[in-house]
């Protein structure tokens, strides 16, 4: 009697874990398309950190030497400036959970944006000059980012990486930024 007690108590958590799984279902929906032979991924680009919202209040040709980080209802974007014109060296690597795609903001010769063949990881190198050098970028419903950063060579001290509206500073570089459910 214990014994089926307690396969019917499996039983009826399998099928409870099974329904709450339907339930909740991926970040991500499918949508079919009218030939029903191909589904594409469809997702909310919101959703990620309040903190990361909106364009630094700092940001501005000029600026504190640094990376400048947003979300916004367009995607993600990263700047970088820095006082004076002498030439500032900045280099970084974004990896996303998901595949992204970019539009380079504001390059100048020189400077270079390299997507991994996978499309999850973004590498940069802004030579800068005192303007502002940057990239705009999308991700195809990621769940994480992890940015690292550098300035002439020398990991960038978080003081100097500015992240959302309020131009709150990470904990550690690298660091991670991960979708709230």
């Amino acid at each position: 009697m214990a014994n089926h007690r307690r396969r019917s108590l499996a039983a009826s958590l399998l099928v409870l874990s099974g329904l709450t799984a339907a339930l909740v279902g991926p970040a991500a929906t499918l949508a079919a398309s009218p030939d029903a032979t191909t589904t594409t991924t469809v997702c909310s680009e919101t959703h990620w950190p309040v903190s990361v919202q909106g364009k630094p209040l700092t940001l501005k040709a000029g600026a504190r030497a640094g990376d400048y980080i947003w979300h916004d209802s367009t995607g993600w974007h990263l700047r970088v400036t820095h006082p004076g014109s002498a030439k500032v060296t900045f280099t970084g690597r974004i990896v996303s959970s998901a595949p992204m795609t970019f539009k380079p903001a504001r390059l100048e010769r020189g400077d270079t944006i390299t997507l991994s063949a996978d499309k999850k990881t973004l590498t940069y190198k802004f030579y800068n000059y005192g303007k502002v050098d940057g990239v705009d970028f999308k991700t195809a419903c990621a769940q994480r980012l992890r940015f690292s950063a550098a300035i002439n060579g020398r990991k960038l001290s978080t003081s100097r990486i500015w992240l959302g509206k309020h131009g709150r500073h990470p904990l550690e570089n690298p660091f991670v930024i991960i979708k709230i459910a």
